[in-house]
C-alpha cells in the first residue's frame, strides 16, 4: 500500500452530510489527495470498471444504501478478482449487530467500524483506519479482531 500521504480514498455513502463530515475529518488527516466519493453502489462498481480510473487504496462502504444495499455492493467488488486486494471498510450508520458485522466479514470486507457520532471519534478513527498496515492485516484477518474502534 502506499504511504500514508499519498492514500487514495474512496467513500460510497448516500448520505451528504455524512460525506461532508467523512470529507471534513479526512482533510485535517493532510493527505495529498482529497477524498472521492460516489453516492450509491451502483456508482462504484461503474467506476471501480472503469479502464481510466486510478483504483483506490481504501474503499469506505456504507452499509445502509438504497438501489444496492453495501452488502450487495461489496458482494460484487470481492466477485471480481481485480478489487480483491483493495481494503474495503464497512460502515454501519447506528449500531453494530452480530448478523451484520458476520455477513460482512463473510463477504470479504476488511474490517467493520460504526459511524461516530463526534467529529473528534470520527477523526480518531479514521486515523487508526488509514495508519493500519492492511497488507499485514488482510493476511490473518479475522472475526474477532474486525471491528475497529476507538
Amino acid at each position: 500500500m502506499s504511504n500514508i500521504e499519498d492514500l487514495r480514498i474512496l467513500l460510497t455513502d448516500d448520505d451528504e452530510d455524512d460525506r461532508d463530515f467523512f470529507a471534513e475529518a479526512i482533510s485535517d488527516l493532510h493527505l495529498k489527495y482529497p477524498v472521492e466519493f460516489c453516492t450509491n453502489g451502483i456508482e462504484l462498481i461503474k467506476r471501480l470498471n472503469d479502464e481510466n480510473y486510478e483504483i483506490p487504496d481504501i474503499i469506505f462502504l456504507d452499509l445502509n444504501m438504497p438501489i444496492l444495499s453495501g452488502f450487495e455492493t461489496l458482494e460484487q467488488i470481492r466477485s471480481d478478482s481485480k478489487f480483491k486486494d483493495i481494503p474495503v471498510i464497512a460502515i454501519y450508520s447506528t449500531s453494530a449487530t452480530n448478523d451484520g458485522i458476520k455477513s460482512t466479514f463473510l463477504l470479504g470486507a476488511s474490517a467493520y467500524i460504526v459511524k461516530p457520532l463526534s467529529f473528534k471519534d470520527l477523526k480518531l478513527l479514521l486515523k487508526k483506519v488509514i495508519e493500519t498496515d492492511w497488507d499485514e492485516k488482510l493476511k490473518k484477518l479475522e472475526l474477532h479482531s474486525f471491528i475497529i474502534s476507538i
